[in-house]
């Protein structure tokens, strides 16, 4: 990722609670468990803004590819921001770019982005998005 993006460039904000066991040996947030901060405030933005419900819907979202760059190293107590926009939306995928704040601070402590595929649950098979899954996610683009 080459620009580091600021807090103003994310459309959409998912406060975020870290706890004691997010911390690894050095007491610092794992990079593991940021991955885990976006793929929550991803979800949560479905389930909340575009109506999809994981457990029974009948698309779902696959996370295909991930990438994340670290600038800061966040750690317990600290409350947290997730970043959220989108990319681009292409047929079936969507590829969102994320950034991990400190609340209050511009810019981020990591900032990543995730490619999903949505397929019919039933076949497995790419689909087309949904138009209200569509909608909401091109309200987040940038």
């Amino acid at each position: 990722m080459s620009d580091t993006p600021q807090r103003h460039d994310y459309p959409h904000l998912q406060p975020i609670l870290t706890r004691w066991q997010d911390s690894d040996l050095n007491g610092h947030i794992a990079g593991a468990t940021v991955y885990g901060y976006f793929d929550t405030t991803i979800q949560a933005f479905l389930l909340q803004q575009a109506g999809l419900d994981p457990q029974e819907g009948e698309v779902l979202g696959f996370v295909v590819s991930s990438a994340a760059d670290f600038f800061a190293l966040p750690a317990f107590p600290d409350t947290l921001e997730v970043g959220l926009r989108v990319a681009r939306v292409a047929g079936s995928s969507v590829e969102y770019q994320l950034g991990l704040f400190r609340v209050g601070d511009a810019q981020p402590c990591a900032a990543g982005k995730v490619v999903q595929v949505f397929v019919e649950r039933a076949s497995g098979r790419p689909v087309p998005l949904p138009d209200v899954l569509q909608a909401a996610l091109l309200s987040l683009q940038c």
